[in-house]
Formats: C-alpha cells, sequence, structure tokens
C-alpha cells in the first residue's frame, strides 16, 4: 500500500494520485452498462491489468488517516466495479476524496 502524507500539503505525486482516483472512479462507476469480454482468458487479463494499474493508497492528514482500495472484476455476463474508502476505520464515499483537493 502506497502512503502519502498530507498533513502540512498536498504533494504532487499525492494529488496526482487522488486526480487518478477520481478519474478512474468515474470512469468505472457505471460498469454495469458495460460489456465483459467473451473469453475467460481475457476476462482475467481485463482484472490483472485493473488491480496492477489501481493498487491501494493510504492518505495520512492532520486529523484522519484515509485508506483506499478499488476492486474490478468481470463474469460471464457483468462488469463489477467497487471503491472501498475508510477513514479512521469507518466506512466513507467518494466525498471524502474529493474533499482532499479542496
Amino acid at each position: 500500500m502506497k502512503t502519502y502524507n498530507i498533513s502540512t500539503r498536498i504533494s504532487a505525486q499525492a494529488r496526482m494520485e487522488i486526480n487518478r482516483i477520481l478519474s478512474t472512479h468515474e470512469k468505472y462507476r457505471k460498469s454495469f452498462f458495460y460489456t465483459p469480454s467473451l473469453s475467460a482468458g481475457s476476462r482475467r487479463s481485463n482484472e490483472k491489468k485493473f488491480a496492477a494499474a489501481n493498487k491501494d493508497v493510504c492518505f495520512i492528514t492532520e486529523n484522519s488517516k484515509i485508506e483506499v482500495s478499488m476492486s474490478y472484476s468481470e463474469s460471464c455476463r457483468n462488469v463489477y466495479y467497487s471503491i472501498s474508502i475508510i477513514v479512521d476505520g469507518k466506512s466513507k464515499n467518494i466525498t471524502a476524496i474529493k474533499k482532499l483537493t479542496k
């Protein structure tokens, strides 16, 4: 898990990571409309590519610790995407990440 300390200011790398998370979420949040690949090998390949490009991330702020993990999977008929955002042990939604950029 990659960790960014943004207690004093947001570094360029942390800002890029936040923007990547937000853009990935915008792209895949309506994934149930997507059509999965036809072969099982292609579906597993897509899942591995997504996992390699979207590692788990932790942001440490002055007041809290924010952990972000994304998952993507394809079945024969459906495409599934989910994001898990944990702020100090409590599950939150994407707004917690959007607030980091302000």
